[in-house]
């Protein structure tokens, strides 16, 4: 009967430490993913926000360039005025050098009538003046030769005064024209400076369209960065919740087969990796920066360098939830893993190659080789260690050296 009771008593305790366990890891996953579903809210927000920015960033584009088209017309017309007007200058100088020909023409005309006119004026004082004029029509034979010397002499005059009023009158015309000319040409020359001056002034507008819209392009640059960071982050998120979950499944499947195996009286079977802690050093060699702070910021995991071929295993059980090259952290791994009921994730950065794409691995199973890619200063591997899932800002991280 006491063997029966004391039976009993163990049954039952062993029902509540399974229970008790059973619901403390309940609450650890049920806190886990929690986690995962708030950053998974927090980056779907992130995402509408960075689509927002990237809306408005197109309509600022938009904006600009039609302010850069209304320019470039603007700019054109200005530049077919500036032609236009060179024309007009040019067609200018023509007439100009034209007028300056016949200009010389009549002056050379006016210089020999003048030389005619001077002569005749010192004949005249030479011989008397107005008596000359006398002589010659008082020698007349008679009436009708004294008729025709007065007829040549008012002939001669009036040709004179006629020659001299032609001259005048066509010396003044030219003049005017000249002048006339002379002052197009001032305005035209006026005008090409005040358009050449405005050309400028679309020149150094254009070049600040310009830089804006390299400014905004730039911006949308950044932000698509951002979003595709975000992204990408969004589908790490799922992907470790669905890693999470198979996790939990597997480690149920392994804490069952372990306490089978202690039960039983055997050894569980640790394969090719030692150590005690709870996951194990992923690579051979140095650590050649540890976790936290240094002089470019904070380190959120921590180097391990070695010369040669340097084998990476996965630090613990799990389910590669990404592999993939990237321009910061090279050739890389992402895996989730469950252990007693909380969710971590590892990652392995700069890898020379990756051997896994996808799927469970277990602990100690090769992942790669160490390497220099990325951004990466010398062959090492840069492992991280998170408590819960993994996020742009690591939130989570932890040092992973307190743990193996």
């Amino acid at each position: 009967m006491k063997r029966k009771v004391v039976g009993t008593v163990l049954s039952l305790s062993l029902a509540l430490g399974a229970f008790t366990v059973y619901h403390s890891e309940s609450v650890v996953h049920a806190e886990s993913l929690s986690s995962i579903k708030k950053k998974q809210q927090e980056n779907a927000k992130k995402a509408k926000d960075s689509q927002a920015k990237l809306d408005a960033n197109k309509s600022s584009q938009a904006a600009v360039e039609q302010e850069i088209a209304r320019i470039d017309q603007v700019s054109t017309d200005t530049d077919l005025k500036i032609q236009t007007k060179q024309t007009e200058i040019t067609k200018t100088k023509t007439e100009i050098s034209v007028l300056k020909g016949e200009i010389a023409v009549v002056q050379k005309r006016i210089d020999e009538r003048d030389k005619l006119l001077k002569e005749r004026v010192n004949s005249m004082y030479e011989s008397g003046g107005a008596v000359s004029y006398l002589e010659v029509v008082l020698g007349s034979k008679d009436f009708g030769d004294f008729l025709d010397r007065v007829l040549a002499l008012n002939m001669i005059a009036e040709q004179d005064r006629q020659l001299l009023e032609e001259q005048k009158k066509d010396k003044e015309l030219l003049e005017v024209k000249m002048a006339s000319v002379e002052k197009k040409l001032n305005n035209l020359q006026q005008a090409m400076q005040e358009l050449q001056k405005l050309q400028q002034q679309l020149k150094a507008q254009m070049a600040e369209k310009a830089r804006l819209m390299a400014s905004l392009e730039k911006e949308e640059d950044q932000l698509h960065a951002e979003a595709h960071k975000i992204e990408n982050e969004g589908a790490l998120l799922k992907a470790q919740e669905d890693a999470f979950r198979a996790e939990q499944a597997r480690a149920a499947a392994r804490e069952k087969a372990a306490r089978e195996s202690s039960s039983s009286g055997s050894a569980p079977s640790t394969g090719p990796v030692s150590g005690n802690g709870m996951i194990i050093k992923p690579a051979a060699g140095r650590v050649t920066s540890g976790f936290g702070n240094r002089s470019s910021g904070m380190h959120e995991g921590i180097d391990i360098a070695q010369a040669g071929t340097v084998p990476i295993y996965a630090a613990a059980d799990g389910t590669v939830i990404k592999s993939e090259y990237s321009s910061s952290y090279g050739n890389v791994v992402y895996i989730s893993h469950s252990i007693g009921g909380q969710q971590w994730t590892t990652v392995y950065a700069h890898m020379s190659s990756r051997a896994v794409q996808g799927g469970s691995v277990s602990k100690g199973q090769f992942l790669g080789n160490m390497g220099n890619t990325g951004h990466s200063f010398g062959q090492h591997l840069h492992f991280e260690l998170h408590k819960g899932p993994w996020n742009a800002g690591k939130t989570n991280a932890v040092n992973p050296a307190a743990y193996w």
